[in-house]
C-alpha cells in the first residue's frame, strides 16, 4: 500500500477492511471481486469522484493487491486519494469492458470465479452482459452486500466524521429556523441553510436539503420550490451534513402562526416516540422490535395518518442518489438483526397528515455499549413556533 496524498483513514484501517472482505470472499467461493458501487470503492480505497456515471471498478483479489480500472481523467483521483498502486485507466474512446477483461485475463482470472455487485446502480445490464460475453470461461457470482457487511459497524474514525457531519447539519437547521418567516420564499430559506451548512465544513451531500412548506410538506423528498411562505402553515426541514463522504441528518419544523391542535399534539407524540425509540435501542435488541414500538405509538395517537415507512436507516458513506445506507440495514418490520455497538442510524418517526402537513422530528444516533447516543443533539426537539 502506498500513502495517498490526501488520506482520511490509516493504511492499517484500509488493510483491515481489505482483509475482512477477502475473508468473506473466500467464504463465498470467489477468486476475485469487481467492486463498482461508489460508496464501496471509497470505503475500500479512499478513491472518490462525482464522475461515477462512467465505468469504474476495483478488482479485489485474494492473493495480491487490488487493481483499479477507471476513466483516464479520473486516474488522478485514484492516484491522489487512494493507496492502490496498480491502476489501468482507459481513454474515452476505449471499450472499457474490453479493458476490464484484459486486466482480468492478465491477472490470471480468465477462467476463475468472479464476484459482481448485481445490485449496484452502476453495473448496468449492458455492461454486465458484455462482460459475461467477453469472458466465456469465467463464472460469475452475485456478491451484492459483501463489502457492505464491513460498513455496518463504524470505526472510531468513521464515527468522528459522522459527528462532524452532525454539527454541519445542526448549523444548517438552525439557519433554516432563523430564516423561515412569512413573505420569504423556500429558496430564500434554502440559500441560508446551504450557506451555513457549507461554511460549517460540509461537502456536497448525497441528497439535497429538503425544504417544504404548507401542504407541500406532505410530499416525500420535496425540495425548495420558489414558494412564498404564508401565515398559519408549517415549514419542514430534513437536513444532512457531510464530512469526508460520511453523513448525518435530522428533521425539524417551524410553524408560522398559532399551530392547530393536531400539529401541536402531534409534535408532542412524535418527540415522545423518538425518545422512546432511543430508550429501547441497545446492543442485542432486534431492530424490528423498535419498529413495532414506534408504529404502535404513532398509529395509536389518532393524528389522522399512520406510519407508512421504516423507522430508521443506517447512515454513513453516501454519494447521490442517496445519503443513507438503508440497503445495508433499516429498522423495519420483520428485521431480526440486532443492534450492535458502532451502528449509526437516522431515526425518523413521524407522519404526514393530509390537509395539515408533516409532523416529524428525527435524529442521527450511535449505538453504544449501554444504549444509544444522539449525535444531532444541538437542535431542540420541538415544534418551533414563530408568530
Amino acid at each position: 500500500m502506498k500513502k495517498p496524498t490526501y488520506q482520511y483513514f490509516s493504511l492499517e484501517e484500509y488493510q483491515q477492511r481489505l482483509d475482512a472482505l477477502r475473508s468473506r470472499m473466500e467464504e463465498k467461493g470467489v477468486d476475485a471481486m469487481l467492486v463498482t458501487t461508489p460508496e464501496n470503492l471509497y470505503y475500500l480505497s479512499g478513491y472518490q469522484t462525482p464522475g461515477y456515471y462512467w465505468w469504474q471498478t476495483i478488482i479485489v483479489l485474494l492473493d495480491r493487491e487490488p487493481v483499479a480500472v477507471t476513466r483516464r481523467i479520473e486516474d488522478a483521483n485514484m492516484r491522489e486519494l487512494s493507496w492502490i498502486e496498480d491502476r489501468r485507466p482507459y481513454e474515452d474512446s476505449d471499450d472499457w469492458i474490453a479493458k476490464t477483461r484484459d486486466a482480468l485475463v492478465d491477472l490470471g482470472l480468465g477462467s476463475k470465479t468472479l464476484g459482481l455487485e448485481y445490485d449496484s446502480y452502476f453495473l448496468t445490464t449492458r455492461d454486465y452482459l458484455r462482460l459475461v460475453a467477453a469472458m466465456p470461461e469465467a463464472s460469475f457470482v452475485d456478491c451484492s452486500g459483501l463489502v457492505e457487511q464491513g460498513r455496518m459497524i463504524k470505526s472510531p474514525q468513521e464515527i468522528d466524521y459522522i459527528r462532524q457531519a452532525a454539527r454541519a447539519a445542526e448549523v444548517a437547521t438552525l439557519a433554516g429556523i432563523e430564516a423561515a418567516r412569512v413573505g420569504v420564499t423556500e429558496n430564500d430559506v434554502a440559500a441560508e441553510m446551504h450557506r451555513a451548512q457549507i461554511k460549517a465544513g460540509s461537502e456536497y451531500t448525497g441528497l439535497p436539503i429538503f425544504v417544504a412548506s404548507g401542504i407541500r410538506s406532505t410530499m416525500s423528498h420535496a425540495t425548495w420550490y420558489r414558494r412564498t411562505l404564508e401565515q398559519n402553515e408549517v415549514v419542514f426541514f430534513e437536513v444532512p451534513g457531510c464530512i469526508n463522504r460520511y453523513h448525518a441528518s435530522l428533521m425539524r419544523q417551524v410553524y408560522l402562526g398559532d399551530p392547530p391542535e393536531v400539529m401541536a399534539r402531534g409534535m408532542e407524540v412524535v418527540t415522545a416516540t423518538l425518545q422512546m425509540a432511543k430508550d429501547n435501542i441497545r446492543p442485542g435488541v432486534p431492530t424490528g422490535d423498535v419498529f413495532e414500538m414506534v408504529k404502535e405509538s404513532l398509529d395509536g395517537a389518532d393524528l389522522g395518518a399512520k406510519l407508512e415507512r421504516r423507522t430508521a436507516y443506517s447512515i454513513g458513506i453516501a454519494f447521490a442518489p442517496d445519503w443513507g445506507e438503508g440497503h445495508i440495514i433499516s429498522i423495519t418490520r420483520g428485521e431480526k438483526r440486532p443492534f450492535q455497538v458502532g451502528m449509526t442510524f437516522h431515526l425518523i418517526p413521524g407522519v404526514r397528515v393530509p390537509g395539515v402537513g408533516a409532523i416529524n422530528c428525527s435524529d442521527t444516533i450511535l449505538v453504544t455499549e449501554d444504549g444509544c447516543e444522539t449525535l444531532t443533539g444541538g437542535v431542540e426537539r420541538k415544534l418551533f413556533v414563530k408568530n
